[in-house]
């Protein structure tokens, strides 16, 4: 079944407060527009994430190096917007889309999970609860009841519950993790600020370097190396998106010798520095 329609070119806008930017999933706008000819946004020119499907008419998107067909039926489609993307109308045709920009601490996460930009499409089964969820969203913007933000947060959070569902993301594997693995992800967990050598977390599992080493490769972990650095760069972003703090008082959490250092580390894993992704985090 195909989701209801609405007006066109139709978008509310909304300023969340201190408390949604920093805690929760938050709105910035809401409502449809329409598409008439190639529409262009280069990145960091919005932040947050757009969560959309097509109303009527169809087209493509061009998102990094992808093009996804755009049309009306059971998909929905989520792009970061701070990455550059290419809405383009089919030829003679327009293309209208409706959904909700948002933003929330860990988006990033969300994104590298997802893997969005080699995959932005969803196939949703109960397209009836993404309308339900829009004009849920809608009338909590408009009528802004006591809670509202919370609820707001809740209605997201159980719509990025069903894109996990649809990519089989909260799926366990059957087997279970090397105790040594066990170990070292634990100690990581609970001191993710601390700069962790390699050697002293084979300590902490039990084992040889060499042996923890073929532990996570045989696990599906990765590199120990490379668990180390993505804890490192989660914790970056999270300290990052807490204004209080300047870009060296977050070099200094996390063990950096310099601003210099931790700039360079986040700009080669990440393509922006730490001021851009600040930027990018401002509605």
């Amino acid at each position: 079944m195909d989701l209801p329609a609405q007006s066109a070119d139709n978008l509310t806008f909304v300023d969340p407060s201190p408390v949604a930017r920093r805690l929760l999933w938050h709105l910035f706008s809401i409502g449809s527009r329409r598409v008439d000819q190639t529409d262009r946004h280069e990145r960091f020119e919005k932040p947050g994430a757009h969560l959309f499907w097509v109303q009527s008419g169809e087209g493509e998107l061009e998102y990094k190096s992808r093009r996804f067909q755009l049309r009306r039926g059971k998909e929905v489609w989520l792009v970061d917007m701070g990455k550059p993307r290419t809405y383009l109308p089919a030829p003679g045709r327009h293309l209208t889309i409706t959904g909700f920009r948002f933003g929330g601490p860990g988006l990033e996460f969300w994104h590298e999970v997802f893997r969005d930009d080699e995959n932005a499409e969803f196939p949703l089964e109960d397209l009836k609860l993404v309308a339900r969820s829009q004009s849920e969203l809608l009338r909590l913007v408009r009528r802004r009841p006591t809670g509202w933000e919370w609820q707001v947060h809740l209605v997201i959070t159980n719509l990025l519950g069903k894109l996990l569902i649809s990519r089989n993301l909260l799926d366990s594997p059957n087997a279970e993790l090397p105790v040594p693995v066990v170990r070292v992800l634990n100690a990581i967990s609970a001191n993710p600020l601390r700069d962790w050598k390699a050697k002293e977390l084979a300590v902490i599992g039990k084992v040889s370097y060499s042996g923890l080493r073929a532990a996570f490769q045989k696990s599906g972990q990765g590199t120990v190396h490379e668990h180390i650095q993505r804890a490192r760069l989660d914790q970056a972003r999270l300290l990052l998106a807490d204004k209080r703090l300047s870009i060296k008082d977050v070099a200094g959490q996390l063990s950096f010798s310099s601003e210099f250092y931790f700039s360079h580390f986040f700009r080669h894993h990440t393509g922006m520095t730490p001021t851009d992704f600040r930027k990018h985090l401002k509605g």
